[in-house]
Formats: C-alpha cells, sequence, structure tokens
C-alpha cells in the first residue's frame, strides 16, 4: 500500500491543477457566455498587474530618479551664509533686453547659477520643499523642463515671468509654481497644510512650518504664511479667484482686496498683520482632492527688518470647519456649496490685521 500512496497524490495535484486552468482559461466546450466570463476576467487581472507595475515605478523607480536628480542640483548649493561674491550676470532690464552686468550675489548660490543662468532664487520649508527658483521671459518652458532645462513633465519651481527678479527690485507679489506629483517632490509637500502628514493634522503641520525662506540671489528673505486656500481655474465651477494676475499692487486697495481676498478663502488665520507695501510671497500647485484642476495656494508676508521671526501659534485659528448652520467658514465656489448643500459663512477673520482697511 504505501508504495502507491505517492501516485495518487501526484495524481491528485495534476487533477486540481487541470482544475484551476480550465477555471481560469477558455477551454473546449465553454459556452460563449463562459468564454466571455473567462476573458474579462483575465483581462481584470492583465489591468491589476499593469497597475500594481505603474504604481510601484511611480514610488519607487521614478520617485528615486527624481530625488537622485535633485539630490545633484541641491549639492551645488554651498554652505548657508552671508558671504557674496562678485560674478557677471545676465541682467534683464525693465524693456525686455539684456546686459552683462557684475553684481554681488550669496556666494552659497554661485555654482547654481552657473548651472542656469535663469536662477533667481531659492525656496525651503525644511524639509519638505528644497529648490532652486527659476524665472524665464514666460510660464511655460519650466512646465516641463528641469533645472537643468532637460525635457520632463516634472518640470522645476519657476517664479512668475511678468515681473522680473533683479539686483534692484523683486515683485510686490512674488508667485512660484511648481507641479503637485505623486512622488512627492517639487511642491507636493504644500498639500500638507491641508490634509496634514501622517497622524499630524494640516493645522498642526502649520504650527511647525508657518515660516517659508526664500532667498533671491541677492539677499535671504523669511515670510510668515498668513492664508492657505483651494480656488477652482475653470467658470462652470463657479467664481474663478484670479490670484495669478496680483504680481504688483498700483494702490493700496489693490493689495488690500488682494489679501482681503486670500484671508476670505483661508482654513487657518495666523493672525499676521498686513499693510500696503509688505512684500508678499504666493506659492500655487495643482490640487485633484475635489475637483478637477484645482489650485492649492499658499501666501506669505515677508518677514519685517525690525520683528521677529516666530509667531505665537497659540493664537492659530483653525478656519476650516462649518458654523452652527452647517455653512463653510471660508469662501469657496458654487459646485463646492452645491455639493455640500452649504454656503459661506462669511467673513471671519479680524479686519485690523490689515491696516486701515475699509472692506
Amino acid at each position: 500500500m504505501p508504495e502507491f500512496e505517492p501516485v495518487k497524490k501526484k495524481k491528485s495535484k495534476s487533477r486540481k491543477k487541470q482544475s484551476v486552468l480550465q477555471t481560469l482559461f477558455p477551454c473546449k466546450g465553454d459556452s460563449k457566455s463562459e468564454i466571455l466570463r473567462k476573458i474579462v476576467f483575465l483581462l481584470a487581472i492583465l489591468v491589476l498587474i499593469s497597475a500594481t507595475i505603474i504604481i510601484i515605478w511611480f514610488y519607487f523607480v521614478r520617485s528615486e530618479n527624481i530625488t537622485n536628480e535633485m539630490k545633484e542640483v541641491q549639492d551645488m548649493r554651498g554652505e548657508p551664509s552671508n558671504d557674496v561674491i562678485s560674478i557677471n550676470i545676465n541682467y534683464k532690464n525693465e524693456d525686455g533686453s539684456t546686459e552683462e552686468r557684475e553684481v554681488e550675489i550669496l556666494e552659497e548660490y554661485a555654482e547654481l547659477y552657473k548651472e542656469n543662468n535663469d536662477m533667481v532664487g531659492y525656496i525651503e520649508i525644511y524639509p519638505w520643499v528644497n529648490y532652486p527658483v527659476v524665472q524665464t521671459t514666460d510660464n511655460d518652458f519650466y512646465l516641463k523642463h528641469n533645472f537643468r532645462q532637460e525635457p520632463t513633465a516634472n518640470g522645476t519651481i519657476f517664479a512668475d515671468y511678468e515681473v522680473p527678479i533683479t539686483v534692484d527690485s523683486t515683485p510686490a507679489n512674488t508667485i512660484i509654481y511648481g507641479h503637485n506629483l505623486i512622488t512627492r517632490n517639487m511642491f507636493e509637500p504644500l498639500s500638507y497644510y491641508r490634509k496634514g502628514l501622517g497622524t499630524q493634522s494640516g493645522f498642526d503641520f502649520l504650527k511647525e512650518h508657518y515660516l517659508v525662506n526664500f532667498d533671491t540671489l541677492y539677499e535671504k528673505n523669511q515670510y510668515f504664511i498668513f492664508s492657505i486656500f483651494l480656488t477652482n481655474t475653470t467658470e462652470n465651477l463657479g467664481e474663478v479667484f484670479k490670484y495669478q494676475q496680483n504680481v504688483s499692487f498700483n494702490t493700496k486697495s489693490e493689495f488690500d482686496n488682494y489679501v482681503a481676498e486670500c484671508l476670505d478663502r483661508s482654513y487657518y488665520y495666523t493672525g499676521v498683520d498686513l499693510e500696503y507695501g509688505d512684500e508678499l510671497l504666493t506659492l500655487s500647485t495643482c490640487d485633484f482632492s475635489m475637483f478637477s484642476d484645482m489650485r492649492l495656494v499658499v501666501v506669505a508676508r515677508k518677514v519685517r527688518d525690525d520683528e521677529s521671526n516666530t509667531l505665537d501659534t497659540n493664537a492659530f485659528i483653525d478656519n476650516s470647519g462649518f458654523d452652527e448652520n452647517g455653512n463653510v467658514k471660508r469662501k469657496m465656489f458654487d459646485a463646492y456649496y452645491k455639493s455640500n448643500y452649504n454656503q459661506w459663512a462669511g467673513r471671519q477673520w479680524d479686519t485690523s490685521w490689515i491696516k486701515d482697511f475699509e472692506g
């Protein structure tokens, strides 16, 4: 008897294998509906396998490639210091022409500038955002080119072209754009202000990262975040807040209206005071959390020469929820209100935060 047992087990395994194959693959004698069912099932498995491979590639291969690429660029940055060095740059005149001019720039950025003369500064929200910033004559080129000007869908971080950043002047509102990549590079970390990070809420993340460093080639600067908001980009969803058109302010009214709109829409309040003449920094990236092609925007005010670079985080206010009537506290747009069956609850912030505000 023992001699025949292995044979029986082998046949049993063979039959099971054959049964599994017949279940998965079309076989002779199957009805048309059964063949169709098996084909659909196999296609679903192929789609699942393909999706898994793509996800692995995005999160591991592509992410590593982007990280290594940016690490090489970041390594060109010298040791942070206030030391300056004289260098010849292609100076951009107001009429659009350029000329070679000797100026003093921060020594830590000299190698980066030599690598790409479009470099105008460096942005850092430690440790999540850490990139050189470029600026050219349009807002299209660096959407699809990296810092070395090589074609890539990842793009690089760039400043709005309309007002050049020079040794003599900077925009009243420097607007900086970057992709929101699934690989968590570029400006993807800005979403942590909205959705949080790990067990940390967005509000708690803000308390730890309310200060943005944005150095130009010529000077070091820090900015207090005072507004974080979502906005739509297409009129079919409702009113469009065209924040990207506000790179300069000709009057106090224009400045006040812009920062008031930013505060009306903000998830949180940091209580930062604002006045006409303050330099602003606006960071913009894509957001797909609610509707397609939205924008997540972070707005900050330059730390003045006579003030500390720290804020009392206990005074921060979370404005991300709803009032007692179920209306949203921050200003949104029609499609959002309709989907949530509510309206804007109205202005929540202290108007004294804007000096001599008349809105």
